[in-house]
């Protein structure tokens, strides 16, 4: 898990690079529009496929926050934080399921928004992001499975697009409807929890878990 944590930490350094830059080489930064959108959705969570059957992530409502700010007339770069609090279950091929433990999942994200058409006070775009996607299990064992295993934080690194729209009521206040994938990817030899005396499943194989949410929100306009 040494390989994974390297991993991670020159990932939050580069996150980290990217987004100051963004900051910094955007002219008057401050005299700039900035849109703050706390949001509330759902989240499809989807599977990943190990040795032994599939680990579901069931589905499960999502919050978060958006920060936009605007670079110049249509793109906006954008920090993104969203949380699903859910659980996992193990389906062994052909035979049961077991409840595993909750767990959370997080992603933090850097992107670029861009808008593809106005019509009046409504204004529907794209988006394209990436950053590290945290499957955070809480530890709260169901005790259903034959071994006993323990839990541990997944980092990974992710891709999310999408689209929506936004409808503003003034110049201060509007509403943001948006659907976006998302993408964790696992890199090869991964895991997402080991068993105690090799019993364990193993998860790898450079996959992907394929998720995705839609979502509304409310904006709060600041700057010009």
């Amino acid at each position: 898990m040494k390989t994974y944590q390297t991993y991670f930490s020159k990932l939050k350094i580069v996150m980290l690079v990217l987004a100051v830059s963004s900051f910094i080489y955007t002219p008057n930064i401050f005299a700039q529009k900035i849109e703050i959108t706390p949001f509330y959705g759902y989240q499809f969570n989807g599977k990943a496929t190990t040795y032994n059957g599939d680990l579901n992530i069931r589905d499960a409502s999502s919050y978060g926050l958006m920060l936009d700010v605007t670079v110049k007339k249509g793109m906006q770069v954008e920090l993104y934080y969203s949380r699903s609090d859910t659980r996992a279950d193990f389906v062994e091929f052909r035979g049961p399921t077991y409840k595993l433990t909750d767990v959370s999942v997080n992603y933090f994200q850097l992107g670029f928004l861009r808008t593809v058409k106005q019509i009046k006070n409504i204004s529907v775009y794209g988006i394209g992001s990436l950053g590290a996607t945290l499957f955070s299990p809480s530890g709260n064992d169901y005790k259903q499975t034959p071994d006993i295993y323990s839990y541990q934080d997944w980092w990974l690194f992710s891709l999310t697009a999408g689209g929506g729209a936004k409808i503003m009521f003034s110049e201060r206040v509007g509403l943001r409807l948006e659907g976006r994938l998302m993408m964790p990817i696992t890199w090869a030899g991964g895991g997402f929890m080991v068993g105690t005396g090799g019993s364990g499943f193993y998860l790898g194989g450079g996959s992907a878990i394929l998720q995705a949410s839609i979502s509304a929100g409310i904006i709060i306009a600041l700057g010009k």
